[in-house]
């Protein structure tokens, strides 16, 4: 299981343990779907819809447009916020396409990520696929835990990668057509103490 799916799981397992003595509103309509979960133990907040692309710290790439849902169950955008007094989550995720080829997007979010420190690329053959953590918290091609296996990445899924293991932004990116589909990710984690997110 990757990263974001290891945080998603705990997520899960926090929402089940907070239902306990909560407070659920959830508010589905023509707009929007929101749920918003209260506890003691903490909260958590589901947004589907009208996620702000900002909240990901980057720019949407010229003339791209978000990918229309499949399905009610298959968003192409999500802000779920987890707080709790031993653990914080926060993802921004959306997805979008550019009828433009997929090394001119690459090119503009390199380009832009970089504000943020050094960009690993994260595509076979690049040398980021192979460099390890220096420091508790570095950013690497690898999910935590895979180092010693190594890493193979389809071709054809590629990301840029930059921030810390506790704040990472990431681009992926794989084909459409003609054209290219892209996803940008912004997460925040937090443990014992209560960092802001």
């Amino acid at each position: 299981m990757n990263r974001t799916g290891t945080h998603f799981a705990i997520a899960a397992t926090v929402a089940l343990t907070m239902l306990a003595g909560c407070n659920i509103h959830a508010r589905k309509d023509g707009t929007e779907r929101n749920v918003s979960i209260s506890s003691p133990l903490g909260g958590l907040k589901v947004r589907t819809e009208n996620v702000d692309p900002k909240d990901t710290g980057l720019s949407v790439y010229p003339g791209a447009r978000l990918k229309p849902q499949t399905d009610e169950h298959n968003q192409g955008t999500a802000n779920v916020n987890i707080d709790t007094p031993w653990f914080g989550l926060k993802v921004v995720a959306l997805t979008y396409l550019s009828d433009d080829p997929q090394t001119k997007v690459w090119d503009y979010y390199k380009k832009e990520m970089s504000k943020y420190g050094r960009v690993l690329e994260c595509k076979s053959g690049s040398p980021d696929m192979k460099a390890e953590a220096k420091e508790k918290g570095d950013m690497t091609c690898q999910d935590k835990g895979d180092h010693k296996k190594g890493v193979h990445i389809n071709p054809d899924d590629l990301q840029l990668k930059v921030g810390t293991e506790e704040r990472q932004r990431v681009v992926g990116f794989k084909p459409s057509g003609n054209g290219t589909e892209f996803s940008l990710v912004y997460v925040v984690t937090h443990g014992e103490s209560k960092d802001t997110i």
